[in-house]
């Protein structure tokens, strides 16, 4: 029975999580008066890797990369709540431990967990700043590409055309 109440405490665990993904990515409702223009702005891929790694490198249609930042970031999430989640019930019952020897096994267990849970922590952590160097690197080579040279012609009164060439570096 307890096995049970536990898988229910854990899947309880990641409603928050659920939450907070499914609210950003809900866009705001333009208030009166407020222009169109600023209202319908979507976010540019940096802010979207930025809330979800991965999402900006999805978008960008860079699609390895970004399944493989929100699948290690999604493990290393998982992670952390089920070790929390077991060192807290370590913890617990090495508080309510009768013997000696269930003490001081349970809180061996429950340190052991917290420096695992510790450590996904950091993983994560990585996860999320890799991604970020990755995507700004992404969007910084696609902002050259676009703007390093562009040449323009144009026709000006009475027929006069005008050729432009501008290179950025």
């Amino acid at each position: 029975m307890s096995s049970i109440r536990q898988g229910k405490k854990e899947k309880k665990a990641f409603i928050p999580v659920l939450v907070c993904l499914s609210l950003s990515l809900i866009r705001p409702l333009p208030v009166l008066g407020q222009e169109q223009g600023t209202a319908g702005k979507s976010l540019g891929s940096l802010e979207k890797s930025l809330l979800i790694p991965g999402w900006g490198q999805l978008s960008e249609k860079r699609y390895i990369e970004g399944v493989l930042f929100l699948a290690a970031e999604a493990f290393c999430l998982y992670e952390i709540f089920l070790t929390d989640h077991a060192g807290n019930r370590n913890y617990s019952l090495y508080k309510k431990a009768e013997t000696m020897d269930d003490a001081v096994r349970f809180r061996q267990l429950a340190e052991k967990f917290d420096a695992r849970r510790n450590r996904f922590l950091l993983a994560a952590a990585a996860v999320w700043a890799v991604n970020l160097v990755d995507i700004t690197l992404i969007v910084k080579n696609k902002a050259q590409r676009d703007k390093s040279f562009s040449l323009r012609i144009q026709g000006g009164q009475h027929q006069i055309l005008s050729i432009t060439a501008r290179c950025r570096f």
